[in-house]
């Protein structure tokens, strides 16, 4: 009966790990996607700043 109570909470325990990892890496993610997007807007802007 304990046995089968620590695998459960071991169990649980990697779960909540891994939801943590996955929300970390979609924050990641995109937060990588904003500076992206930024860094498109300035070569953007700096083209048209040396073609005038």
């Amino acid at each position: 009966m304990k046995l089968n109570m620590l695998l459960l909470a071991v169990l649980a325990g990697a779960a909540v790990y891994m939801i943590t990892l996955r929300r970390q890496l979609q924050a990641e993610q995109m937060r990588g996607n904003m500076y992206r997007d930024i860094s498109a807007r300035l070569d953007r802007r700096v083209a048209e700043l040396t073609a005038k």
